[in-house]
C-alpha cells in the first residue's frame, strides 16, 4: 500500500461528509465495531478478574503445589532437601502443613473444626494467608502463630463471639478402650481473625502451628501430612504471554509433571486440581465469550462490506480514471483497503479506550455488588496488556476481510464501459 493510495483513501474518508448516506453507513459502521470492541473487551475484563480473584481466593488456604501420600506421613526435611537440590531453578519455597479434625468446645457448645498446622515462616511465602488477616490489622503469622495460639476465620469468631485474646477449648481425641472414645481438653487463645471470602474455610477453619499440632496428637517433629511448593515465575515476553492465553498446558503443569516423576511414591498435585469443576468453568467461560462476542464485531464488520460496495459504486468513474492512466490495480484495490483499515482501526482504538476507563473504574471502585452465590462480593475487572492486544489483532483481522471482499470488485470494473457511460 503506497503513499499515494493512502492518500487517495484519505481525501475519499473526508469527502464523505458531502454525501450524506456514505457519511450515515460510515458512522454506523465505525459505531458498530468500536461497540462490539468495546463489549467483547469489557467482557473479557471481567471474566479475567473472576479467574484472578477466584484464584487468590482459592490460594488464600492452598499453596501452588502439593505433595502428599495418602494416609501416610512425609519426611519433610528430606523431602526439601531433595526438591531444593535437584530443582533451584523451579521451588521458590517449601512450606509443611498437617490438617487435623477437633472440636470446639465454647459455652457448652461443640462443633467440628479443622485445624491447619503450618509453619509460619514459611507458610507466607507459599500461600497468601497472612494476607487473609482482618485482625490485628497488617499483621504477620510468625508473631502470631506461637505456642497455644490460634488464627480463626471470621464466621466462627462471630459463632461463638471470640475476640482477640480470648481463651477456648478443643478437644482431641485420645488412646482408650476399644468401646469407647476419649477426649483431652486443651486451651487454646486467639491470636487473629482471617477472612477468606469462602464459607467453608471462614466458618469451621483455624490455623495454629505445626508444633504444637504435633504436640497435641504426638507426631514426629520432623513429619508433615503434606509439603506445599510455590514454583518461580517463569519470565515470559509479550508473545509468549498471549499464546498461553490459548494454551491449555502452562508452565506449573510442566513442573508438576517432572516432580511426578521424581517422586513416583507420592503425589504431586497443583490446587486447580482440588478444584477442577471450578477452574475448568472459569477458563470455559472465558473462551466461549470471547467467541460468542466476537460474532458481534463480525456483524458489525458486515456493515463495511455494504459500505465499501456502496462507496466503489460512487466511485467508479475515479477508478476507471486511474486505470486509464496506468494505475496499478493493486494500488486501486489498496485504497479502498486503506478506507476499510483506518475506519477500523479507530473504531478498535476507540472501543479499547473505553473498556480500558471503564474497566479502570470497576477496579478502583467496586460499586456493583454481587450476590452470596459468588465467591467476590463485587463485580471484578482485571486487565491484562496482552488480553488488549488479542482482542485488537482480532478485530483488525474481520475488519481486514470485511475490507478485502469488496476491494476485490474494483478488479472486474470495464474502464471503457465506465468511460463511455460516465
Amino acid at each position: 500500500m503506497n503513499q499515494l493510495s493512502s492518500f487517495i483513501a484519505t481525501k475519499y474518508i473526508k469527502f464523505k461528509n458531502k454525501d450524506r448516506n456514505i457519511s450515515l453507513m460510515m458512522k454506523i459502521c465505525f459505531l458498530g465495531i468500536s461497540i462490539g470492541t468495546f463489549a467483547l473487551m469489557l467482557t473479557l475484563i471481567i471474566m479475567n478478574g473472576f479467574e484472578k480473584v477466584t484464584h487468590e481466593k482459592m490460594q488464600g488456604i492452598n499453596a501452588q503445589a502439593i505433595i502428599y501420600s495418602h494416609g501416610q506421613q512425609l519426611d519433610y526435611n528430606a523431602i526439601k532437601e531433595f526438591l531444593f537440590k535437584n530443582y533451584p531453578n523451579d521451588i521458590k519455597a517449601i512450606s509443611p502443613s498437617s490438617m487435623k479434625q477437633l472440636l470446639i468446645d465454647k459455652n457448652k457448645t461443640q462443633s467440628v473444626l479443622f485445624m491447619k498446622g503450618i509453619d509460619p515462616i514459611n507458610e507466607a511465602l507459599v500461600s497468601n494467608t497472612e494476607e487473609k488477616i482482618s485482625l490485628p490489622i497488617d499483621a504477620k503469622l510468625k508473631n502470631l502463630i506461637t505456642d497455644n495460639s490460634v488464627l480463626i476465620g471470621v464466621k466462627t469468631a462471630k459463632n461463638y463471639n471470640l475476640k482477640i485474646g480470648d481463651h477456648f477449648n478443643v478437644l482431641i481425641p485420645k488412646e482408650s478402650g476399644r468401646n469407647k472414645i476419649g477426649l483431652k481438653k486443651k486451651s487454646v487463645v486467639v491470636a487473629g481473625i482471617f477472612n477468606i471470602g469462602m464459607e467453608e474455610y471462614d466458618n469451621n477453619f483455624a490455623f495454629c502451628s505445626l508444633n504444637f499440632l504435633q504436640d497435641l496428637f504426638k507426631e514426629d517433629k520432623n513429619s508433615a501430612d503434606q509439603v506445599n511448593l510455590t514454583f518461580k515465575e517463569p519470565k515470559l515476553n509479550l508473545f509468549q504471554k498471549i499464546l498461553n492465553l490459548f494454551s491449555f498446558k502452562n508452565y506449573e503443569e510442566t513442573i508438576l509433571n517432572k516432580l511426578q516423576k521424581a517422586l513416583p511414591a507420592l503425589t504431586v498435585t497443583s490446587w486447580k486440581n482440588l478444584y477442577p469443576a471450578l477452574v475448568s468453568s472459569l477458563k470455559l467461560e472465558k473462551y466461549v465469550m470471547f467467541f460468542i462476542l466476537a460474532l458481534i464485531i463480525m456483524v458489525a464488520c458486515m456493515t463495511m462490506i455494504s459500505l465499501l460496495f456502496m462507496y466503489i459504486q460512487q466511485k467508479r468513474r475515479d477508478v476507471a480514471i486511474l486505470k486509464s492512466m496506468g494505475f496499478p490495480a493493486k494500488n486501486i484495490r489498496s485504497i479502498f483497503l486503506s478506507i476499510g483499515t483506518k475506519l477500523t482501526f479507530w473504531a478498535t482504538v476507540t472501543g479499547l479506550s473505553l473498556a480500558a476507563f471503564t474497566g479502570y473504574l470497576l477496579d478502583k471502585y467496586p460499586f456493583i455488588e454481587l450476590p452470596d452465590v459468588y465467591y467476590v462480593s463485587y463485580l471484578p475487572a482485571k486487565m491484562d496488556l496482552e488480553i488488549f492486544i488479542v482482542v485488537f489483532l482480532a478485530t483488525m483481522f474481520l475488519g481486514f476481510l470485511a475490507t478485502w471482499i469488496p476491494a476485490r470488485a474494483t478488479m472486474r470494473i470495464n474502464v471503457s464501459q465506465v468511460l463511455r457511460q460516465e
